[in-house]
């Protein structure tokens, strides 16, 4: 008999607890401090020795920034320094930095945002000629919680940009926010619209190189943050389906059934379970298939059709159309160009 339960599974988002320093740190920027309001003051002791904090504990916090500041948009606005991000942070600014390519750095930042924020959930959709990064809320995170996350992800982004050589980058930032508000952003080259949470950078990005990139730090450090994950009590429905498609994938074992048996729930349940975290078992099959693809691309050694079968693919061509949706390019296509990038950054 099937157990429709998870221990030890949150059911409402939980936020990592570092977000309190960036929010002391943006207004401390202002001349201004979270002890100025008792109730900051008695939340932030709470949370001296917590590693992660409730969703309504972050609103909480939030909104005494907000008063405090005056500023309805203080998410977006705010100048924070690396050194005062949470660590989780600090790693996939590394990460992103030590990447080969911008295309890579920003799946990684897909793939690894569950440690940036509890709260939203990122996903990258590519279309025509744009690129769009998408932030779905979970629960109901404070407005200011939103606008902090575009903050961070148009930071890395311009760092992702200016690695890969373009001087002035222009971005295009979506927030929720009412028709005709005047916003400040922190960084240069970005346009603001009233029209949900989102950046959208040019399609072209994705194919720049990132000449200075560093392969072994970036293979460290994602060991690493893929431990981290596994271990991440907000997100640990999501990433225990997400470790057990990782292994049946190996074994050719990827239906949904076979997934949900080893947790002792049913398969509805785990649907309802990962709907709550914002995903499916379609769109994590697709996100570990992508992910693998990837990694077994780099390798010009393994032939496209044995990539196929690997990954659990019916025939090459099922392969090829899924690898086209993912990244604008049928696998051949992207060697080649893979192939092009490194040869061109010996060159230079």
């Amino acid at each position: 008999m099937q157990i429709d339960r998870v221990v030890g599974l949150a059911e409402t988002p939980r936020e990592w607890s570092g977000w309190g320093r960036v929010i002391g740190q943006g207004l401390a920027q202002r001349g201004l401090s979270l002890q100025a309001s008792p109730l900051a003051e008695r939340l932030l002791r709470r949370l001296q020795d917590n590693e992660v904090m409730d969703q309504t504990t972050c609103n909480l916090l939030w909104q005494e920034a907000q008063s405090l500041s005056g500023d309805d948009w203080f998410g977006l606005s705010a100048d924070c320094a690396d050194s005062d991000l949470p660590l989780s942070l600090q790693m996939i600014g590394l990460t992103v930095s030590a990447s080969m390519s911008i295309s890579t750095a920003v799946n990684n930042l897909v793939r690894f945002f569950p440690l940036v924020s509890t709260q939203a959930t990122l996903e990258l959709r590519v279309t025509g000629e744009d690129a769009r990064l998408l932030l779905y809320p979970r629960g109901c995170p404070h407005p200011q919680h939103m606008a902090a996350l575009i903050n961070v992800l148009g930071r890395l982004l311009l760092r992702c940009a200016q690695r890969g050589g373009i001087e002035a980058p222009d971005m295009l930032v979506g927030v929720a926010g009412p028709s005709g508000s005047r916003l400040r952003l922190p960084w240069p080259g970005g346009h603001v619209l009233a029209d949900g949470w989102w950046l959208k950078i040019p399609r072209q990005w994705l194919d720049l190189s990132i000449p200075e990139s560093t392969p072994g730090l970036l293979h460290g450090m994602t060991g690493v943050l893929h431990g981290v994950l596994a271990r991440g009590p907000a997100s640990d429905i999501v990433e225990k389906t997400r470790h057990a498609i990782q292994q049946g994938m190996s074994r050719g074992v990827l239906g949904e059934e076979q997934i949900a048996d080893p947790m002792n729930i049913s398969t509805r349940h785990l649907r309802r379970l990962l709907g709550q975290h914002g995903t499916s078992y379609e769109r994590l099959l697709d996100e570990v298939r992508r992910d693998a693809a990837l990694r077994l691309m780099a390798d010009a050694a393994v032939s496209l059709t044995r990539i196929a079968y690997e990954l659990g693919f019916q025939d090459p061509s099922s392969f090829t159309r899924a690898f086209r949706r993912w990244t604008g390019y049928s696998p051949s296509e992207f060697r080649r160009r893979q192939a092009q990038l490194v040869s061109g950054g010996a060159d230079r």
